[in-house]
């Protein structure tokens, strides 16, 4: 279902969880009580010792979370979004949430998404890649979105006693969802429903705006019911908001680019091959989320979840997607090249192009052939063989 008036607001909160660290222990006290009496002559003391623990159980520890208010309600929700940003943020403060302000959120998103209006957010969430860039962008591990769904008016009118009334049920519908800040998947949802019942007579005028902020303020307090019951149960536990730091392994390759298997036999003999090898590029830089953290092939580190990831080398075309990088993860990664870089690829290989099969090779050509295929490996170019460049029987790559 497409809705033609949307807008959308931000903030970002601290959330406990109910997760505890280990209790600690004041020094004990301890106190001495006596009772001396006499007993058949002789004087007895008695001592009680008591001793007296506190153990004091820290606070939960805070989950992030980052919270993004929408409106599917049509145009009437539009003047109300930040009313229930403003009973939402209040509601959720009496969880114990500390409250990063909405301008925080928004240049967040204007450094993931520059030029975005908070108009045209709703497409980019509607990706789900975004709304976890969000969360990351803001240190979240949890994303709390909540939407007015719908507001509903069922006016009847009564006439008793000569006097007319129109009885209008006003109900009003907001939905929210609780995301895993890393992986995006749905942890929790629920939908919360207000009605009120106003009477108005036929002349006064309809005053929808001043209701529906009234439903927002009472459904809001419901939500946050609602979000407490969910803490409790354990459902914002996530495993992956744990991960931390993850190393995944960066391999690449040129796209639709091999080469022959080359071979010298031991009388010189050249042997062009069937066999093709695939060719990867040397040294690409590798960028995550617009910073460079390493080069390619190679071991990367990052945080767990999911990052845009950019390659990028002179020559080659940039390579650019969103992944959701794991631990152990290996990637392989298909570059193409630019009109330059595959201009200087023809100029590099032109020696295997004038090459025959079955020609017999001077000592001098052997040495020069030698000297091409380090050149190609010099230019930035790898040729995947597990023997790498050798001549006397050997494939020359």
């Amino acid at each position: 279902m497409t809705f033609a008036h949307t807008k959308t607001a931000f903030v970002a909160l601290m959330l406990g969880t109910g997760s505890l660290l280990a209790q600690t222990a004041e020094a004990p006290n301890t106190t001495v009580q006596a009772k001396t009496y006499e007993q058949d002559g002789r004087k007895i003391t008695e001592r009680t010792l008591t001793t007296v623990v506190r153990e004091t159980a820290p606070k939960p520890e805070a989950t992030t979370v980052a919270i993004f208010v929408a409106n599917r309600a049509g145009k009437i929700g539009d003047t109300e979004l930040g009313a229930l940003e403003d009973y939402i943020t209040g509601r959720v403060t009496d969880l114990n949430v500390q409250v990063i302000s909405g301008e925080t959120a928004l240049a967040a998103i204007a450094g993931m998404e520059p030029g975005a209006k908070a108009t045209a957010l709703d497409a980019q969430f509607a990706q789900g890649t975004s709304a976890v860039r969000l969360a990351q962008t803001l240190g979240a591990t949890h994303l709390l979105q909540v939407t007015l769904t719908g507001f509903d008016s069922n006016k009847k009118t009564i006439d008793a006693y000569g006097v007319k009334t129109v009885n209008d049920e006003c109900t009003a519908r907001v939905t929210y969802k609780i995301l895993d800040g890393v992986t995006g998947a749905s942890l929790a949802a629920d939908t919360v429903r207000v009605t009120k019942m106003v009477q108005n007579t036929p002349e006064m005028a309809d005053e929808r705006s001043g209701v529906l902020n009234s439903l927002l303020e009472e459904a809001a307090g419901k939500v946050a019911i609602s979000l407490k019951r969910q803490i409790d149960r354990g459902h914002l536990a996530s495993t992956s908001a744990t991960q931390g730091t993850v190393t995944f392994t960066l391999t690449t390759e040129l796209a639709d680019i091999y080469i022959p298997d080359v071979r010298i036999g031991a009388e010189n003999t050249l042997s062009i091959s069937d066999s093709k090898f695939k060719v990867s590029a040397l040294a690409a830089t590798v960028e995550i989320d617009g910073i460079a953290v390493g080069t390619a092939p190679g071991q990367i580190q990052a945080k767990a979840g999911l990052h845009k990831l950019r390659v990028v080398r002179e020559g080659f075309k940039p390579w650019e997607r969103t992944v959701s990088l794991s631990n152990g993860q290996k990637l392989n990664v298909a570059l193409e090249l630019s009109e330059a870089g595959y201009a200087r690829w023809q100029n590099a290989t032109k020696f295997i192009n004038e090459l025959k099969n079955g020609a017999k090779l001077t000592d001098a050509e052997v040495k020069r052939l030698e000297g091409e295929a380090k050149m190609l490996e010099q230019s930035g170019f790898k040729v995947d063989t597990k023997e790498g460049i050798q001549i006397t029987n050997k494939s020359i790559f």
